[in-house]
């Protein structure tokens, strides 16, 4: 998702809110609040309106809000007529809180006493700059709260009278989100040559040119604004490096833009937005490098935190979705489940982002789809010490098989209705949340006529080579889920030699849907090679992304070993064996050919401190090197207790993620040569 550069250090803290309520409760005009500390209260008791505000704006410049803040608050109480303490304070909320409601009233507030007091007063050089600046931080706020009619109204209020350097930027970016690209393409370029703020406003246009396909100018505008920031101060360089990150990501340079991203984290800005870091975790979700997609997740969140003010308003339901992502594909249903409700259910402010709530409301439908099914699968490998709690959990599956497909249907509702028509099939479409790998579950509902037509159109006029095998598995999915199984099986055998060795989750989800195909062409008499086939296939699945074997509802093949002396240790170790066997491991027949790559290790041993308990121990090994995959050990009592225990917690690690995919080596960003030392 790219960003609006020159951004502002958004954010709130818990004294915000304070202040907040605090006005609310007085009765008082917006936003005024008498929290200040006493002992400021008692140093500022004789100074006057003009003292107050000239201190202020030092304290900001100084980079002490918190003291700013109380200054502004005294000059309100002395002066509550007086529009340039309502001003400023909505600049602190604005700038240095991320406060954007409150932050919008004092502003209002603002505008309503400049208005009253410029009635009665003479125009003046100061009064004409706070008309200015008043107007600017007026189309900020509401840019920030989502308002681009209305941010639009106010800049055409600001250009009757008035001409900044960040105009013509801040303009055009309100134009593309209003979907008048060619207009902010104009503007930007006509700022330009009238000298506009060459950082801000190249940023924008390279933007604008990556989203009409102008690819290659959208990177050399990229380098422009880049060289801007250095020229200028160097203070912004992450965001139009980023943002030239997502380019490279779109022509498939996956190591370009990992390398732009790695070295936007490690500027002075690298953590000012999540986009740097959400953007990395995704390319690393795609090449399955899960630890690594977490480990940068968390790292911008205990960035982030290091900024005590500021709120996190533009970011909180982007990181839930993307952490809801990784926890379903490490096999942590519950986690991701949890995750992706927030992410359904919290408000974000998309203004100063390329991304749009509809976009990520689309994003995280799909996602809550596939963790219902997910926890549908979880349900019924689930282990139960007493049969009646198994037949209570029962239902669940059938209600939750319902409740995914009925978000997958209004998934596609979303995409139709509020994307243009699905204008995110196009393969890695700027500003997207969707997870493009598994994009085929939700596309499997639609009419496969319509569908072949829409891609065949994509197809035509997409010249990337890494964009085909995509549009293939998702004509493959519907396909497969409307009965033509033969086709879906050709285009899938196909896809899995097509992909490159970095599309590790694209593979998984060829190998999960291949599965899906033959199983039902199989039937119940099918050919040996046939079933040799397809457990090869839920081996490979396995050992690609053994959460997705199991939230498709496949059963691992095992060759199985249990071990135990007594008959009360034989009788647990086949108790535990059964219960493994009849869902998500399976067998092959004793006479079959085929031997599978994985043992099922079950050993039963009597607990010498508890003579009436056994001590349980289970371990998933691969035989071809005699590795333990993964291994739990529990203790069952005479009365069954902790075998359920035992089972579940076996199966969570056995289908969980084990380890990163291997990095790839990383070359020099083509945009930054003889600019930044890489």
């Amino acid at each position: 998702m790219v960003r609006i550069s020159r951004s502002c250090s958004w954010a709130i803290g818990f004294c915000c809110l304070l202040l907040y309520f605090t006005a609310a409760a007085a009765n008082a005009v917006p936003g005024a609040d008498s929290s200040f500390a006493p002992e400021a209260a008692a140093d500022d008791a004789g100074k006057n309106i003009e003292q107050l505000l000239e201190e202020a704006d030092t304290l900001l410049r100084t980079e002490r809000p918190i003291d700013a803040r109380a200054k502004l608050q005294r000059a309100l109480a002395l002066a509550p007529t007086d529009y340039r303490p309502y001003m400023k304070l909505g600049f602190y909320y604005l700038t240095e809180v991320g406060h954007f409601r409150l932050a919008y009233r004092y502003l209002k507030s603002a505008e309503k006493l400049f208005a009253k007091d410029s009635a009665n007063s003479l125009p003046s050089s100061d009064r004409t700059f706070d008309h200015a600046m008043l107007l600017h931080l007026i189309a900020e706020a509401e840019l920030n709260l989502d308002k681009y009619e209305d941010t639009l109204k106010t800049l055409d209020r600001f250009e009757q009278f008035y001409w900044m350097d960040w105009y013509p930027g801040t303009r055009a970016w309100v134009l593309m989100k209003l979907k008048r690209i060619d207009d902010a393409i104009k503007t930007a370029q006509a700022g330009l040559l009238r000298g506009a703020d060459p950082r801000q406003t190249w940023n924008i246009l390279g933007i604008l040119l990556s989203v009409k396909d102008n690819r290659e100018l959208s990177l050399q505008a990229f380098a422009q604004s880049i060289r801007s920031e250095i020229v200028l101060g160097g203070q912004q360089i992450a965001t139009p490096l980023n943002n030239a990150g997502e380019v490279y990501r779109e022509l498939f340079l996956d190591d370009i833009a990992e390398a732009s991203w790695l070295l936007a984290l490690r500027l002075p800005d690298g953590c000012e937005h999540i986009l740097p870091s959400l953007n990395l975790s995704i390319i690393y979700v795609d090449q399955l490098r899960l630890f690594q997609a977490e480990r940068v997740l968390r790292d911008f969140e205990g960035c982030f935190a290091q900024h005590a003010l500021r709120e996190d308003t533009e970011h909180r339901t982007l990181l839930a979705l993307g952490r809801g992502r990784i926890a379903l594909h490490e096999n942590d249903v519950e986690k991701a489940l949890e995750l992706l409700t927030t992410a359904s259910e919290d408000q974000q402010w998309f203004g100063k982002i390329g991304t749009n709530e509809n976009d990520v409301r689309f994003a995280a439908t799909a996602g809550m789809a596939q963790v219902l099914l997910a926890r549908a699968a979880a349900v019924r490998d689930k282990a139960h010490e007493h049969w009646w709690k198994g037949v209570l959990d029962a239902p669940q599956v059938p209600v939750l098989k319902l409740r995914s497909w009925w978000l997958n249907r209004t998934a596609r509702k979303i995409a139709l209705e509020e994307l243009d028509d699905f204008e995110d099939l196009i393969i890695r479409n700027t500003d997207t949340m969707i997870e493009y790998p598994t994009l085929g579950s939700v596309l499997a509902g639609f009419n496969t006529r319509s569908l072949r037509r829409r891609i065949s159109r994509i197809m035509e006029n997409d010249s990337r080579s890494g964009a085909r095998p995509y549009y293939q598995l998702y004509l493959a999915a519907n396909l497969a889920d409307n009965g033509a199984e033969d086709e879906a099986r050709e285009i899938l055998q196909r896809l899995l030699g097509e992909w490159r060795a970095i599309d590790r989750l694209a593979l998984a989800e060829t190998l999960a849907q291949l599965i899906q195909v033959r199983t039902k062409q199989l039937g119940f008499f099918g050919a040996s090679a046939d079933k040799l086939e397809i457990q090869q296939l839920k081996e490979r699945l396995f050992g690609t992304l053994p959460a997705r074997l199991r939230f498709y509802d496949y059963a691992l093949p095992v060759k199985l070993r249990t071990t135990g002396n007594s008959s009360q240790e034989k009788a647990a170790a086949a108790w535990i064996a059964g219960e493994l066997l009849s869902v998500r491991f399976e067998e092959p027949p004793a006479n079959a050919q085929y031997q599978p790559a994985y043992t099922l290790a079950i050993s039963c041993t009597a607990n010498p401190k508890q003579p009436e308990s056994i001590a349980a121990g289970l371990q998933l090994i691969e035989n071809a090197t005699n590795r333990t995959v993964a291994g739990h050990s529990g203790t069952i009592d005479k009365d069954g207790k902790g075998f359920a225990e035992v089972v579940n917690n076996f199966i969570a690690k056995a289908f969980a993620h084990q380890s990163d995919a291997p990095a790839v080596p990383l070359p020099r960003i083509p945009i930054l040569e003889g600019l930044l030392d890489q």
